[in-house]
């Protein structure tokens, strides 16, 4: 599916959440299973998570996957495996979607191949694996059995250069998005690496709200719209696909199904929420990714709210736009309403 040329951005309002702590607790990234499960990567206090199994009913299914120490994010194939990151020992795990393992990969090193505290994942293209090496500093691409392909990357803060990537996307042209975390920008690179631009580091058009503070998570949805998960910021960060700061989702949630009935059945839960205000229960802390589905009237974001312990989601409102639809760019930004 080609970009549009312009969006008619309608809105982009709070639709639900899903999960709670005991279930989604500090959860990290989340994949979605063919039969609208959700399968929500989470962490341990310490060292250890799992693969949360819920529905879109709140129900809590079961946990999958095991011997993880700090895993990082999850992505699947058509075939519905799972691919777990896990920088604790850097590796990459492979799970089908019943919790049977089939198998995994990575040594540590810093030798073409080898890992460093992985983080982001993307297929590309290709149907390879994309693999942010956050402490080598570079973009790793690998078959997804494992066999090294290419990388390209080295540490600094010049264009092109990276310091602890972590999030990773790739755009239906085969760009890759990188979240460079301790440079403060998303950077981005054809699928052979070289330098394209660099945001979210500088004013965008006047604007300094899309400035990032520690990006995790990126993706990227099907209008090229890219998502960032600005976790020092405690919020998502949305840019259009020339890098032009768009929106920010600081969180609006209410109380989960499954959170309102463990809240009804426990009288001190109960009081303990009507004692405090409720504006920063709804907001987000500390998210590490983002992730979109589906298109038209069917696009979904998902925020994983790792210090909230639980999913929040978001309907995207917006129609695409011919060339003919849309005046020429005015020479000082302004919001016309209806």
């Amino acid at each position: 599916m080609s970009k549009p040329y312009g969006l008619l951005r309608a809105g982009f309002p709070y639709l639900t959440t899903l999960g709670m702590r005991r279930v989604t607790t500090n959860c990290m990234d989340l994949a979605f299973g063919d039969d609208r499960r959700l399968f929500v990567l989470t962490r341990t206090d310490g060292a250890g998570g799992e693969i949360r199994r819920i529905n879109w009913e709140d129900e809590d299914l079961d946990t999958i996957g095991s011997g993880f120490v700090w895993p990082v994010q999850i992505i699947r194939d058509a075939n519905e495996i799972f691919y777990v990151s896990d920088e604790g020992n850097h590796t990459i795990s492979l799970w089908d979607s019943e919790g049977a393992s089939k198998g995994k990969w990575g040594e540590e090193g810093s030798e073409d191949g080898q890992l460093n505290r992985p983080s982001g994942i993307a297929f590309d293209n290709d149907g390879n694996l994309v693999v942010a090496d956050t402490m080598n500093h570079r973009i790793q691409t690998f078959t997804p059995d494992g066999k090294f392909i290419k990388n390209f990357g080295s540490f600094g803060s010049d264009e092109g250069e990276l310091n602890m990537p972590w999030g990773v996307a790739v755009d239906e042209d085969g760009t890759i998005i990188v979240g460079d975390w301790r440079n403060d920008r998303i950077q981005r690179f054809t699928a052979d690496g070289e330098f394209i631009d660099s945001f979210g580091n500088r004013p965008s058009e006047g604007f300094d709200e899309g400035i990032l503070n520690r990006p995790a998570g990126v993706t990227v949805d099907h209008h090229g719209d890219i998502y960032v998960a600005d976790r020092g910021n405690h919020r998502i960060v949305q840019y259009d696909k020339n890098g032009r700061y768009v929106d920010r989702f600081i969180g609006d949630s209410g109380l989960s199904k499954s959170g309102r009935t463990y809240v009804m059945s426990n009288a001190k839960a109960l009081t303990v929420r009507e004692m405090a205000p409720l504006e920063p229960t709804k907001r987000l802390r500390g998210p590490a990714s983002v992730r979109f589905e589906g298109n038209g009237e069917n696009s979904l974001m998902y925020i994983p709210d790792f210090g909230s312990h639980r999913v929040q989601i978001y309907k995207k409102e917006a129609y695409e736009l011919s060339s003919d639809e849309i005046w020429e760019k005015p020479k000082s930004p302004f919001l016309f309403t209806v």
